[in-house]
């Protein structure tokens, strides 16, 4: 009885050394070596088009109060811009109303229902970057309650976006030829290239500024637009070079 366990158990046990081989052989190989960089490229244009987001916003105790404040505001805003020339540029943007909370004056209070507010927002996009104050301050002349902010583009953006591409190419590849050489070695042939996270050139500063006395104009003076690019690049590494 002893034996014929004993030979049971050691039919199960070749098998299963046998496979280890087979198993280790699954395994990756290790990775050869390679050198690893990130380039940058920068370009800096002129806007040359803006986006004006005014905002209105009535309260009052009722919902339906409210909404109807506002409508007549808006209108009254877009009629004013309509006499500036404006009214093919000038779209509604968002629109709500809800209730109306008071912020509480210290952390253990909560906030304080007061009544509704409705609110809307109208995009006025300009192809002339100097009407921008104006348009600012013609629309809160009229009821408009804010700005919620001034937009700058370039139609050049997007060649200079693949121009600091290239440059953050070029650049990738320069860091990747001195690393190599620093390593004692030479780059191999390109395994992979890839951009990276690079600025959304519509999301610029600007300078808004008002005069110091009453019924001096907005002005408002656009920066460059600063488009930058980002590149991550692999090589192969040739030691000894």
């Amino acid at each position: 009885m002893r034996r014929r366990w004993f030979a049971a158990l050691l039919s199960l046990t070749i098998p299963l050394f046998t496979s280890l081989p087979a198993f280790a052989q699954d395994r990756p190989a290790a990775e050869p070596p390679h050198v690893e960089t990130v380039g940058v490229g920068e370009r800096r244009v002129a806007p040359d088009r803006a986006t004006v987001m005014i905002q209105i916003v009535t309260r009052a105790a009722s919902a339906g109060v409210a909404a109807a404040q506002n409508a007549r505001e808006l209108e009254a805003v877009r009629d004013t811009l309509r006499r500036l020339g404006l009214e093919s540029a000038v779209t509604n943007a968002s629109y709500s109303v809800g209730v109306d909370y008071e912020p509480p004056y210290n952390r253990e209070q909560a906030p304080r229902r007061v009544g509704y507010a409705a609110r809307s927002t109208l995009r006025v996009q300009l192809s002339r970057l100097a009407l921008a104050g104006q348009v600012i301050d013609a629309s809160l002349a009229r009821g408009a309650t804010g700005v919620e902010g001034v937009f700058f583009e370039s139609s050049l953006a997007e060649q200079a976006r693949r121009e600091a591409l290239a440059d953050a190419a070029t650049a990738a590849r320069a860091d990747a030829e001195a690393l190599a050489r620093a390593m004692g070695g030479g780059l191999g042939s390109l395994i992979s290239t890839s951009t990276a996270a690079a600025n959304d050139p519509r999301r610029l500063n600007f300078d808004l500024q008002r005069g110091g006395f009453a019924g001096s104009p907005t002005q408002v003076t656009p920066s460059e637009i600063v488009i930058r690019a980002a590149v991550v690049a692999r090589w192969g590494f040739l030691p000894g070079r």
